[in-house]
């Protein structure tokens, strides 16, 4: 199991989706954090990162298909500064392994 990061980077998941989410899991650039099921539209609590971009790897399962969000790089990012933000997933359908990652600063 992942160890919880520390720091002054506090993101939240939004399912943004239809559909309930399972072992939604935010790998960030130095932080890792387990945010558990999410029913539909329904939002975790904050959990602290060390750093963090608007968008990161996120991995969760809808109905045992797993679904992962992968960013390509962070070249040409700049890291988050303390705050609180939200990632809101959306799923646009079970027969697709698409989804999309929102960014919004709370």
């Amino acid at each position: 199991m992942p160890e919880q990061s520390q720091g002054d980077i506090e993101i939240r998941i939004w399912n943004g989706s239809t559909w309930g989410l399972d072992e939604v899991f935010v790998d960030t650039s130095d932080g890792q954090n387990e945010f558990g099921d999410l029913q539909s539209n329904g939002k975790s609590e904050y959990k602290r990162f060390g750093s963090a971009y608007r968008y990161a790897f996120v991995s969760f399962k809808i109905n045992g298909k797993g679904y992962t969000i992968q960013p390509t790089d962070y070249v040409g990012e700049e890291k988050l500064t303390k705050g609180k933000y939200t990632y809101k997933i959306a799923v646009t359908g079970l027969n697709s392994d698409y989804a999309l990652l929102e960014f919004i600063e709370d």
